[in-house]
């Protein structure tokens, strides 16, 4: 079989996939499962082989449609940077659809939610294919649907059905300014091929002012996609979905998507001077995720904090000018937090669907296997050496450290949101697993989960996420071309390691060992504001529903329904009653005196035409 010929299965086959494990699930549940267990671990394996078997680019030309002279391209272009988020994709998506064999074996849905899965991992599939923004966006739009279905997949409930919504409002807000950004790139350039505008970029024969502008409008996309500031309320409400779902939008596919594009066309960026945009957005939005993770009580609402502000940090690599450090950090963060997301998985399904941290407790004993797998997790999110997250995510902030373009601002805000990361997921595990259980009842009922099912996808995970540690230099490679060559800053790495150690001490004592002192310190009321602020996310989705209803819905949308009803129908319905009061008016002007002189008059123009005409004969 050819390679071209494995690129065309990879792209097709989830999509044709999908329907078949729906219509065939609906004859039997099982078989949905495994027609999504058997694509899944295919995809992977395709994706294995398009790696051991490169030797370039694999650049497949397709034409969209023709029409006349006008040609729409759709091609496919798989490069070293392609091939890695193909491998995480297909992945992660495989051992999540292993994991959900038993995390949905009770649902009365398989059909529906194996279905969609497929549906969710193809998009993916094209969009980091796509050698076009035309095929990109499509890619992109397929995976902003099948998130809005897969969030409100339990739709009969109030609470995922708005968290869907949500979702799809916040992203379709991005996803307009990428169909700009399409729009006005054609129009200019003649071309969509993403390879060709970073050539373009870099030779310099594009205008630097509308790059830039084409640059933030997809850079605003990516913000709704990847649940950055100020577009990150829907993060958070997607965990209403199932924690499969929470794990593949989180760590493998959807929110990755932001932060391709802008590696994608990193080139483009550095030249429009676009990068310190996105190196502020970013630091910024790791610091609002990782304080808003420091308080949550649910133990994914932490998980989505966290990967807000864990892709904020790759944001910030970017940012910084650094492809390499942003994209390891993605890599890597992609496998720690499917780790995490599952793992949580397993204590919410074997703790009887209980979420609340502070009502488990002590679950080490009963889920040591899950506890050490997500103990990994933890020492990579951390970045412990040698786990993976310490090399990135050190990395990136000596890049924005050094790099000259980022303000101190930016640098400040990315190191606290890294030394952060290792109080709010230190906290998640000895509260879910360590000291003594808090609930008795729900400990009594906790289920050992299954080791082939549950454990294994986590056991796999742990260990990619511990081998990781020592391939950066392979994965910055294959990601940009370059090794993760970092500058050296006199003290830092023992700064971060003295950070590091002291908060994980405090959060041991204040969490495990003196419970009772954060319950008092709880009680004050600045820790009480303080704590309000941080649990809903500083008010940012607050802000932005006040902004809609109030300026939007309550101003412009009455000022131009007022103008709509008082001015323009008001016009119209005016017409009638004026053109009578018109007749009227003109009706007292006539008078049976002044008709008999028109017609006089008239008749005496006629006889002079005659007159004139006869003359002419003569």
């Amino acid at each position: 079989m050819t390679i071209n010929s494995l690129v065309y299965i990879l792209l097709l086959l989830p999509m044709i996939s999908a329907p078949i494990a729906y219509i065939a699930g609906k004859k039997k549940s099982k078989y949905s499962f495994w027609i999504a267990e058997f694509v899944g671990f295919a995809l992977f394996v395709i994706s294995v082989t398009l790696a051991i078997n490169y030797k370039g680019a694999y650049d497949i030309p397709i034409e969209w449609f023709r029409f006349g002279d006008y040609i729409l391209p759709f091609g496919i272009y798989i490069d070293k940077l392609s091939i890695v988020m193909l491998l995480i994709a297909t992945g992660l998506g495989a051992l999540d659809i292993h994991f959900a064999h038993d995390y949905m074996k009770d649902d009365p849905h398989k059909p529906r939610y194996y279905s969609q899965v497929l549906f969710f991992i193809g998009g993916m599939i094209l969009l980091v294919s796509a050698k076009e923004l035309t095929g990109l966006f499509v890619g992109w739009e397929f995976m902003g649907l099948a998130s809005y279905l897969l969030i409100s997949f339990w739709h009969h409930k109030k609470d995922p059905a708005d968290a869907g919504m949500s979702a799809f409002l916040f992203t379709r807000f991005g996803d307009i300014f990428l169909f700009a950004a399409i729009g006005v790139l054609f129009y200019a350039t003649s071309t969509l091929n993403m390879v060709a505008l970073n050539r373009l970029s870099l030779d310099g024969r594009l205008d630097e002012s509308l790059m830039f502008i084409v640059a933030i409008f997809i850079f605003i996309a990516a913000i709704g996609k990847s649940g950055q500031f100020p577009l990150f309320p829907w993060l958070m409400r997607a965990m209403e979905g199932p924690t499969t779902v929470s794990a593949l939008i989180h760590g493998a596919t959807m929110v990755n998507s932001g932060i391709y594009i802008v590696a994608r066309l990193f080139d483009f960026y550095m030249v429009a001077d676009a990068l310190i945009v996105v190196a502020t957005i970013g630091a910024i939005s790791a610091f609002l995720g990782a304080t808003s993770a420091l308080v949550q009580s649910e133990l994914k609402k932490v998980l989505a904090y966290s990967t807000m502000s864990h892709l904020s940090i790759a944001f910030v690599g970017l940012g910084a000018g650094s492809l390499a450090a942003g994209m390891t950090h993605l890599v890597n963060h992609a496998v720690f937090k499917a780790l995490l997301f599952l793992g949580a998985g397993a204590v919410i399904m074997s703790a009887g669907h209980i979420k609340d941290m502070w009502r488990l407790g002590g679950l080490g004993r009963k889920l040591n296997g899950v506890a050490l797998f997500m103990g990994i997790g933890v020492l990579s999110l951390s970045g412990i050496p040698p786990f993976s997250g310490f090399y990135s995510k050190d990395a990136v902030i000596t890049f924005a450290i050094t790099n000259p373009d980022t303000n101190g601002t930016v640098s400040y805000l990315v190191t606290i949101a890294g030394l952060l990361s290792v109080a709010y997921i230190t906290r998640l595990w000895i509260l879910t697993f360590a000291g003594e259980p808090r609930d008795k009842d729900v400990y009594q009922k906790v289920k050992k989960p299954s080791r082939f099912w549950i454990l294994t996808p986590l056991a796999i995970m742990a260990t990619a996420t511990f081998l990781l540690g020592f391939m950066q230099n392979k994965i910055a490679k294959a990601v940009s071309g370059t090794i993760l060559e970092v500058p050296h800053i006199e003290g830092l790495f023992t700064g971060l390691m003295i950070g590091i150690i002291l908060l994980a001490l405090l959060v041991y004592l204040f969490y495990l060992k003196r419970l009772d002192i954060t319950q008092k310190m709880a009680q004050q009321p600045l820790m009480k504001a303080i704590h309000l602020v941080l649990f809903n996310g500083w008010f940012v989705e607050y802000i932005i529903h006040w902004i809609s209803k109030n300026i939007f819905i309550k101003t412009v949308a009455k000022s131009i329904n007022w103008t709509d009803k008082s001015i323009v129908d008001g016009a119209i319905n005016a017409t009638v009653p004026l053109t009578k009061k018109v007749h009227k008016l003109f009706g007292y002007t006539y008078t049976p005196q002044a008709g008999g002189n028109s017609g006089a008059m008239v008749a005496g123009l006629g006889l002079l035409l005659i007159a004139i005409i006869a003359g002419g004969i003569q």
